[in-house]
Protein backbone atom coordinates (compact mmCIF):
# COMPACT_ATOMS: atom_id res chain seq x y z
CA UNK A 1 0.00 0.00 0.00
CA UNK A 2 2.83 2.16 0.47
CA UNK A 3 4.41 1.78 -3.03
CA UNK A 4 1.32 2.28 -4.05
CA UNK A 5 0.75 5.61 -2.66
CA UNK A 6 4.48 6.72 -3.62
CA UNK A 7 3.03 6.35 -7.33
CA UNK A 8 4.68 2.13 -7.92
CA UNK A 9 2.38 0.09 -10.57
CA UNK A 10 4.40 -3.19 -9.71
CA UNK A 11 5.38 -4.99 -6.84
CA UNK A 12 8.11 -7.68 -7.51
CA UNK A 13 8.07 -10.07 -5.15
CA UNK A 14 11.97 -11.95 -5.04
CA UNK A 15 12.48 -15.59 -4.09
CA UNK A 16 15.97 -14.46 -3.88
CA UNK A 17 17.69 -17.29 -1.95
CA UNK A 18 15.55 -20.18 -4.16
CA UNK A 19 14.25 -21.74 -0.90
CA UNK A 20 10.20 -20.81 -1.50
CA UNK A 21 7.74 -23.95 -2.66
CA UNK A 22 5.07 -23.99 -4.70
CA UNK A 23 2.24 -24.20 -2.23
CA UNK A 24 3.77 -20.69 -0.21
CA UNK A 25 3.98 -18.74 -3.23
CA UNK A 26 0.80 -19.22 -4.63
CA UNK A 27 -0.54 -18.44 -0.99
CA UNK A 28 1.55 -15.58 -0.76
CA UNK A 29 0.47 -14.40 -3.94
CA UNK A 30 -3.51 -14.66 -3.17
CA UNK A 31 -2.77 -12.58 -0.15
CA UNK A 32 -1.24 -9.82 -2.23
CA UNK A 33 -3.72 -10.49 -4.59
CA UNK A 34 -6.55 -9.67 -2.36
CA UNK A 35 -4.91 -6.85 -1.00
CA UNK A 36 -3.58 -5.06 -3.70
CA UNK A 37 -4.50 -3.97 -7.47
CA UNK A 38 -0.81 -3.09 -8.14
CA UNK A 39 0.50 -5.66 -10.88
CA UNK A 40 2.92 -8.52 -9.39
CA UNK A 41 6.05 -10.04 -10.18
CA UNK A 42 7.23 -13.11 -9.39
CA UNK A 43 11.54 -13.32 -9.05
CA UNK A 44 12.59 -16.94 -8.56
CA UNK A 45 16.02 -18.88 -8.00
CA UNK A 46 16.60 -22.88 -8.83
CA UNK A 47 18.49 -22.99 -5.56
CA UNK A 48 16.15 -26.34 -4.79
CA UNK A 49 15.35 -26.54 -8.57
CA UNK A 50 11.56 -25.42 -7.76
CA UNK A 51 11.85 -21.78 -9.93
CA UNK A 52 9.35 -22.83 -12.36
CA UNK A 53 7.27 -24.47 -10.36
CA UNK A 54 7.16 -21.55 -7.96
CA UNK A 55 6.71 -19.05 -11.37
CA UNK A 56 3.54 -20.79 -12.32
CA UNK A 57 2.26 -20.79 -8.40
CA UNK A 58 2.72 -17.08 -8.22
CA UNK A 59 0.80 -17.08 -11.73
CA UNK A 60 -2.01 -18.95 -10.29
CA UNK A 61 -2.31 -17.20 -7.08
CA UNK A 62 -2.51 -13.97 -9.25
CA UNK A 63 1.10 -12.61 -10.68
CA UNK A 64 0.35 -10.74 -13.86
CA UNK A 65 4.35 -10.97 -14.36
CA UNK A 66 6.68 -13.65 -14.56
CA UNK A 67 11.09 -13.06 -14.02
CA UNK A 68 12.57 -15.54 -16.15
CA UNK A 69 15.49 -15.67 -18.20
CA UNK A 70 16.73 -17.79 -21.30
CA UNK A 71 17.56 -21.21 -20.51
CA UNK A 72 17.60 -20.51 -17.09
CA UNK A 73 20.94 -18.75 -16.44
CA UNK A 74 21.62 -16.98 -13.27
CA UNK A 75 23.47 -16.77 -10.03
CA UNK A 76 24.25 -19.92 -8.14
CA UNK A 77 21.70 -22.71 -9.98
CA UNK A 78 20.03 -19.88 -11.97
CA UNK A 79 16.37 -18.77 -12.52
CA UNK A 80 13.21 -19.39 -13.68
CA UNK A 81 13.80 -20.58 -17.13
CA UNK A 82 11.82 -18.73 -20.18
CA UNK A 83 11.26 -21.92 -22.31
CA UNK A 84 9.74 -23.84 -19.26
CA UNK A 85 7.66 -21.31 -18.43
CA UNK A 86 6.38 -20.03 -21.37
CA UNK A 87 5.53 -23.46 -22.47
CA UNK A 88 3.72 -24.38 -19.38
CA UNK A 89 1.37 -21.44 -19.15
CA UNK A 90 0.69 -22.14 -22.94
CA UNK A 91 0.24 -26.33 -22.76
CA UNK A 92 -1.70 -26.30 -18.82
CA UNK A 93 -3.86 -23.30 -19.93
CA UNK A 94 -2.51 -20.94 -17.26
CA UNK A 95 -2.92 -17.78 -20.07
CA UNK A 96 -1.73 -16.23 -23.27
CA UNK A 97 1.76 -14.89 -24.53
CA UNK A 98 2.83 -13.40 -27.41
CA UNK A 99 6.23 -15.76 -27.27
CA UNK A 100 7.28 -17.85 -30.59
CA UNK A 101 7.40 -21.13 -28.75
CA UNK A 102 8.57 -22.78 -32.16
CA UNK A 103 11.68 -20.50 -31.64
CA UNK A 104 12.78 -21.02 -28.21
CA UNK A 105 15.01 -23.93 -29.17
CA UNK A 106 17.01 -21.99 -31.44
CA UNK A 107 16.99 -19.18 -28.86
CA UNK A 108 18.46 -21.26 -26.36
CA UNK A 109 21.19 -22.44 -28.28
CA UNK A 110 21.90 -19.14 -28.97
CA UNK A 111 22.13 -18.09 -25.62
CA UNK A 112 24.10 -21.00 -24.33
CA UNK A 113 26.52 -21.28 -27.42
CA UNK A 114 27.22 -17.05 -26.41
CA UNK A 115 27.49 -18.26 -22.83
CA UNK A 116 30.28 -21.35 -23.85
CA UNK A 117 28.48 -23.59 -22.12
CA UNK A 118 26.70 -26.83 -23.82
CA UNK A 119 22.98 -27.00 -23.69
CA UNK A 120 22.17 -30.40 -22.17
CA UNK A 121 20.45 -33.22 -24.01
CA UNK A 122 17.82 -33.49 -21.50
CA UNK A 123 17.12 -30.11 -20.88
CA UNK A 124 13.36 -29.45 -20.81
CA UNK A 125 11.69 -28.13 -24.21
CA UNK A 126 15.06 -27.40 -25.90
CA UNK A 127 17.36 -30.28 -24.93
CA UNK A 128 18.11 -32.39 -28.44
CA UNK A 129 16.22 -35.33 -26.44
CA UNK A 130 12.97 -33.96 -25.31
CA UNK A 131 11.03 -35.61 -28.02
CA UNK A 132 13.55 -38.70 -28.08
CA UNK A 133 11.92 -42.23 -27.91
CA UNK A 134 14.11 -45.64 -27.41
CA UNK A 135 11.41 -47.42 -24.86
CA UNK A 136 9.62 -50.26 -26.11
CA UNK A 137 6.68 -49.51 -24.78
CA UNK A 138 6.58 -45.63 -25.36
CA UNK A 139 7.43 -46.35 -29.33
CA UNK A 140 4.99 -48.98 -29.58
CA UNK A 141 2.13 -46.39 -28.45
CA UNK A 142 3.76 -43.75 -29.87
CA UNK A 143 3.24 -45.38 -33.22
CA UNK A 144 -0.30 -46.32 -32.71
CA UNK A 145 -1.20 -42.84 -31.22
CA UNK A 146 1.40 -39.70 -30.50
CA UNK A 147 -0.57 -38.82 -27.68
CA UNK A 148 0.33 -41.78 -25.68
CA UNK A 149 3.90 -40.60 -24.45
CA UNK A 150 3.84 -36.75 -25.81
CA UNK A 151 1.79 -34.18 -23.94
CA UNK A 152 3.62 -31.77 -26.64
CA UNK A 153 3.49 -31.57 -30.25
CA UNK A 154 7.18 -31.76 -30.83
CA UNK A 155 5.75 -29.52 -34.33
CA UNK A 156 4.58 -26.40 -31.59
CA UNK A 157 8.32 -26.05 -30.46
CA UNK A 158 9.92 -26.67 -34.13
CA UNK A 159 10.78 -29.76 -33.07
CA UNK A 160 11.19 -33.21 -34.65
CA UNK A 161 10.06 -36.85 -32.83
CA UNK A 162 13.04 -39.35 -33.02
CA UNK A 163 12.67 -42.61 -32.28
CA UNK A 164 16.44 -44.29 -31.56
CA UNK A 165 17.22 -48.16 -31.63
CA UNK A 166 18.62 -49.36 -27.83
CA UNK A 167 18.55 -51.76 -25.40
CA UNK A 168 15.44 -50.72 -23.73
CA UNK A 169 13.90 -50.94 -27.25
CA UNK A 170 10.86 -53.40 -28.43
CA UNK A 171 10.11 -55.23 -31.66
CA UNK A 172 7.50 -52.06 -32.48
CA UNK A 173 10.81 -49.78 -33.04
CA UNK A 174 13.05 -52.50 -35.12
CA UNK A 175 10.22 -53.12 -37.56
CA UNK A 176 9.18 -49.54 -38.10
CA UNK A 177 13.27 -48.79 -38.64
CA UNK A 178 12.97 -52.23 -40.82
CA UNK A 179 10.47 -50.93 -42.96
CA UNK A 180 11.97 -47.60 -43.20
CA UNK A 181 14.68 -49.45 -45.09
CA UNK A 182 12.21 -51.44 -47.45
CA UNK A 183 13.21 -54.51 -45.76
CA UNK A 184 10.15 -57.00 -44.26
CA UNK A 185 11.24 -58.90 -40.70
CA UNK A 186 10.08 -62.12 -40.31
CA UNK A 187 7.88 -63.05 -36.70
CA UNK A 188 10.33 -65.62 -36.26
CA UNK A 189 13.23 -64.14 -36.56
CA UNK A 190 12.27 -60.93 -34.38
CA UNK A 191 13.64 -62.51 -30.91
CA UNK A 192 16.77 -63.06 -31.90
CA UNK A 193 17.44 -59.97 -33.35
CA UNK A 194 15.87 -58.08 -30.38
CA UNK A 195 18.39 -59.71 -28.67
CA UNK A 196 21.10 -59.07 -31.24
CA UNK A 197 20.20 -55.57 -30.68
CA UNK A 198 20.00 -54.94 -26.84
CA UNK A 199 23.53 -56.47 -26.73
CA UNK A 200 25.26 -54.94 -29.11
CA UNK A 201 23.70 -51.77 -27.86
CA UNK A 202 25.03 -52.23 -24.59
CA UNK A 203 28.87 -53.17 -25.89
CA UNK A 204 28.77 -49.27 -27.77
CA UNK A 205 26.41 -47.21 -25.36
CA UNK A 206 25.09 -45.31 -27.92
CA UNK A 207 21.94 -45.61 -30.16
CA UNK A 208 22.40 -47.86 -32.88
CA UNK A 209 21.69 -46.55 -36.07
CA UNK A 210 19.61 -48.42 -39.02
CA UNK A 211 22.86 -49.65 -40.86
CA UNK A 212 23.81 -51.58 -37.76
CA UNK A 213 20.35 -53.08 -37.03
CA UNK A 214 20.24 -54.64 -41.29
CA UNK A 215 23.93 -55.84 -40.05
CA UNK A 216 22.73 -57.76 -36.71
CA UNK A 217 19.69 -59.08 -38.61
CA UNK A 218 22.53 -60.45 -40.94
CA UNK A 219 23.74 -62.26 -38.37
CA UNK A 220 22.87 -66.29 -37.91
CA UNK A 221 20.89 -66.70 -35.06
CA UNK A 222 22.08 -66.68 -31.79
CA UNK A 223 25.36 -64.47 -32.76
CA UNK A 224 25.90 -61.51 -30.74
CA UNK A 225 29.17 -60.04 -31.76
Amino acid sequence: AAVADAGAYRFRYADTLGVLDPFATEAQFRRLRANSDLALEFHGHNDLGLATANTLAALRGGATDASVCVTGLGERAGNATLEQVAAAISCLGLGHTSIRLDCLPALSSRVYAAANRPLPADAPIVGAHVFTHESGIHVSGLLRDPGTYEAMEPTQFGRQRQIVLGKHSGSAAIRAALEAEGVQALADSMPGLLSRLRVYAGQVKRPVTRSELLGLLAQPSGAVA
